[in-house]
């Protein structure tokens, strides 16, 4: 039955006051967006997952043909049974993988655009047959040229609708060496107003860093009034990040029985505690670091506290999970000087190459609206420690400032951008390995 028009126009109203509340508040979520999924679970629901080893075999750089969606180039990462693609107009996709009776193998999950509502369906079968075919049993050596003919072969679709424009990635280049180059998630890796399903410095987000094409991730932590470390951006609870109508106000005048009575993230989330974040990404993920944003003097000793367990933890599971305390201030440099960090702690400053040096510090993270700084960021790497910009997601200059500059990371909310320029454009880093010790020539 049609609405009645004083029906309509109340609704109308309404939705007008939220817009104009939300943007008195720099967020707006009036209809969040949820991915896309497949009716029945899709052909995954009749699927078994592929071993995970040889499905790296589909990990490179791609051209694209049929759909313009992904632009023309590509790059595929493979992080366990997910395959996600990363484009350079901001456009991504996340799937994950599964073996059919008939030994196909195929992807499907869902693209997105970073920050827009643009979103739909995806479906790729792996080509040729062979391939798919001893990817899912194992039972076959992969000819060499077998390998350099991969494709992913099929459709993508609009919001919920059912997959059909044409959409082919052909190999071109195997992906280049990451391993000493480091791709931190801002927040978590992603922002609450890009809506990616998971709030920032939520421990969902944390779960899907690695899918959106981070090896390390950034969280903020402050502490509450009982003096327990908790992972969220600003120093007071408001709106703009999280629902409850009493979760209002500074972080350290909530006890954290009162932050887990009273607060929840944007989509319903907990807050985490510093000690549950740091479980998840050392229990859940290959992530290989964490750079701690530390919002206030007064939370150093705690957050060094939670940290030097995790950091005993990863050397005994032998597990290359690098802990970075970040220090943005002179205030923040002289609470971790007068502070008990455990041996061989890193930090990381953002002020002056002078003030890493005499606070013994390993990163220099400078912000990327100084440039490039080509020549300090050599000498930075040549005395043994490492660069790492923040925070970059604009797509020309991040291109000039790994071209330039060839820092050892990035921090951004565009993880899978960042992936996708350092295949096209990037250089491997000479210089120093950020390790859970310290730095490593």
């Amino acid at each position: 039955m049609p609405s009645k028009p004083h029906a309509t126009a109340r609704h109308l109203r309404q939705n007008l006051a939220t817009l104009a509340l939300c943007l008195s508040l720099a967020h707006c979520s009036i209809d969040a967006l949820d991915p896309p999924e497949f009716p029945d679970g899709g052909l995954l629901a009749q699927s078994i997952p592929p071993a995970l080893g040889p499905l790296a075999a589909l990990a490179g750089n791609y051209h694209t043909a049929g759909s313009t969606r992904f632009g023309d180039a590509v790059s595929v990462s493979v992080v366990r049974d997910h395959v996600s693609i990363f484009a350079s107009n901001t456009v991504y996709a996340i799937t994950r993988a599964g073996c059919l009776s008939d030994h196909r193998l195929i992807l499907e999950g869902s693209w997105r655009r970073a920050n827009a509502l643009n979103t739909g369906l995806l479906r790729l079968e792996v080509r040729p047959a062979e391939v798919a075919e001893a990817l899912c049993t194992l039972d076959t050596v992969i000819a060499p040229e077998l390998l350099d003919s991969i494709a992913l072969i099929g459709t993508l679709g609009e919001g919920s609708g059912e997959p059909s424009t044409p959409l082919s990635l052909l190999l071109r280049k195997p992906l280049k060496d990451m391993s000493n180059f480091r791709i931190v998630a801002h927040r978590g890796g992603c922002r609450t107003s890009d809506e990616c399903g998971a709030a920032e410095n939520s421990l969902e987000v944390l779960r899907m860093a690695e899918f959106l094409g981070a090896n390390a991730v950034e969280i903020d932590t402050s502490i509450t009034k009982d003096g327990v470390p908790i992972v969220y951006h600003d120093e007071a609870f408001s709106a703009r990040l999280t629902q409850g109508n009493y979760c209002f106000g500074p972080i350290n005048e909530f006890t954290l029985a009162h932050v887990r009575a009273l607060c929840r993230l944007e989509n319903g989330e907990q807050v985490p505690t510093l000690e549950e974040a740091l479980t998840v990404i050392l229990d859940e993920t290959d992530l290989d670091g964490v750079w701690l944003d530390i919002k206030n003097p007064e939370s150093i000793q705690s957050v060094i506290d939670v940290v030097a367990p995790f950091r005993a933890r990863a050397r005994a599971e032998n597990r290359g999970l690098t802990l970075v305390y970040g220090l943005y201030s002179d205030d923040m440099i002289d609470a971790y000087l007068a502070a008990t960090p455990d041996e061989n702690a890193v930090c990381l400053i953002e002020l002056d190459p002078a003030d890493v040096r005499s606070a013994n510090c390993q990163i220099w993270g400078p912000r990327w609206t100084r440039g490039p700084m080509s020549d300090k960021v050599a000498r930075v790497q040549a005395s043994g420690r490492a660069v790492a910009f923040w925070t970059l997601d604009e797509l020309d200059f991040l291109d000039i400032i790994l071209a330039d500059a060839k820092p050892n990371g990035i921090l951004t909310n565009r993880p899978g951008l960042v992936f996708q320029r350092f295949q096209e454009l990037g250089t491997p880093p000479a210089g120093p390995s950020i390790t859970l010790d310290g730095v490593r020539p």
